[in-house]
């Protein structure tokens, strides 16, 4: 019933690659943590070949080495395996390594208790009588479309849509995007009393029950409807935020494929259907989605920034959903490995260098130096060691949340456990000096390298 590739995991017993840990887990870590206090520290060469062996990674060069940059092949990334976990009747504990890790997921029940999960296309269109929304894929950035119009049953090609690639959707769909837009872009007619409506949408909006707590309006504020009458959808796009996206579908259903970005990525980023047209350095086509997955209506799907992504209506009703963005848990361990091809990109995901940083620096406020590699490596291991109270190579999560900037309010400060999925490249669940002097060496040679090619470009 939920398409090909995936696996179902329930609330009640951990299914394939979805296992419990009994008890708090603190006696495992201390067991690993005595393992490498046990170990003689090899040096720096010798480091670079055991991370490899750790967490396989490929080498990207600039044209100088002080600018080598050290990112995991995506496929190793996410363990071998592109399957997408699908739960059911969960809890936040059990999705959150997902969230962390960056890997897409549906829960089957996601919009359950919601105030919005009736919003089918029907319903809107009797709620809302005078909004007007958007036909995607034309040429006009103007919401043409009264609500109660019959747009739900209307099938429109997209331009040239016998040259997208076998599975991308063929019909425009229609979006409604008022709570984010109506204040600064009135000039696209919103239909009547504009503010009122998007009080509506904000206010009905609410937190998943299986994501953690956190402030309901600012997730509504950040609503993007999307409607697809049978055979419509979304072309492959890349959404322009930093925050991790949450799709609820209240009716119909739709395939979803979506994919990192290549390794060079184009460094305009990715509008709607622009990949379809694009080729890789061997020529590959740049369109190459490795997940693929189906939501039904009900079901919530899980897409983080960065991640290129692509809908196609499947079912014969009309389909219904809302995409809004929450702000935690980011997907630490995501940004951490693809932030070398996220930096070449200057719109889009390629602006959240600053979120980045702060999970390198710890939260703490400080700023990694963009000077060359020796004087980077410098500054890590001093930050390191300060950081490290006891010096025994380990930064425990008593140091790590120490190391926060107090002055900062404690919702803006990144949670540990995103700062240990950052940086824990070898997987244990330990952080150690080592890994934060890497991280630092990796965001300053990416971040270097994207600065030199926009300099180049200019």
């Amino acid at each position: 019933a939920f398409g090909s590739g995936t696996w179902k995991i329930g609330g009640a017993m951990p299914g394939p690659g979805c296992h419990r840990k009994s008890g708090s887990g603190r006696g495992t870590q201390e067991a690993v943590r005595r393992r490498h206090l046990s170990r003689l520290r090899p040096p720096a060469s010798a480091w670079r070949g055991a991370l490899a062996l750790l967490a396989p990674e490929v080498v990207r060069a600039s044209s100088s080495s002080s600018t080598e940059v050290f990112e995991p092949l995506v496929s190793d990334f996410y363990g071998g395996s592109f399957e997408v976990p699908i739960f059911e009747n969960t809890t936040h504990a059990e999705v959150r390594r997902h969230l962390l890790r960056g890997r897409p997921f549906v829960v089957a029940d996601g919009t359950r208790g919601l105030p919005m999960a009736p919003w089918t296309c029907d319903f809107v269109k009797q709620e809302f009588p005078d909004s007007r929304i958007r036909h995607e894929g034309g040429d006009s950035e103007k919401n043409g479309i009264r609500m109660n119009s019959d747009w739900a049953t209307k099938k429109t090609t997209f331009r040239n849509a016998d040259q997208f690639p076998e599975g991308a959707p063929k019909f425009r769909p229609f979006y409604w995007d008022i709570t984010k837009a109506f204040e600064d872009e009135r000039e696209r007619k919103w239909g009547k009393n504009p503010e009122q409506v998007a009080e509506t949408i904000t206010s009905s909006s609410s937190v998943p029950y299986w994501l953690p707590e956190q402030n309901a309006r600012e997730m509504g504020s950040s609503s993007e409807m999307w409607f697809h009458p049978p055979g419509a959808g979304a072309l492959a796009h890349m959404d322009p935020h930093c925050t991790t996206t949450v799709s609820l579908t209240f009716s119909g259903s739709k395939r979803w494929r979506a994919m990192v970005p290549p390794g060079e990525p184009d460094p305009q980023g990715y509008s709607d259907g622009q990949v379809y047209r694009h080729q890789d350095a061997s020529g590959k086509a740049a369109w190459q989605p490795t997940f693929v997955f189906d939501a039904s209506a009900g079901s919530a799907v899980v897409v983080y920034p960065g991640m290129l992504h692509e809908t196609v209506s499947t079912g014969e009703d009309c389909s219904s959903a809302v995409s809004q963005v929450f702000a935690r848990p980011v997907p630490a361990a995501y940004f951490r490995a693809f932030w070398p091809r996220f930096a070449l990109i200057d719109e889009d995901v390629g602006q959240c260098g600053f979120l980045v940083e702060d999970m390198a620096t710890l939260s703490s406020g400080r700023k990694v130096p963009l000077t060359n590699r020796k004087g980077v490596r410098k500054a890590a291991e001093a930050f390191a060691a300060e950081v490290d109270s006891n010096q025994d190579g380990v930064l425990s999560e008593v140091e790590i949340a120490a190391a926060a900037d107090q002055r900062r309010a404690a919702h803006r400060r990144r949670e540990i456990d995103e700062l240990i999925s950052f940086h824990d490249v070898s997987g244990d669940g330990l952080v150690t000096v080592r890994e934060i002097v890497d991280s630092w060496l990796m965001f300053a040679a990416a971040t270097r390298r994207a600065q030199s090619r926009q300099r180049n470009k200019e």
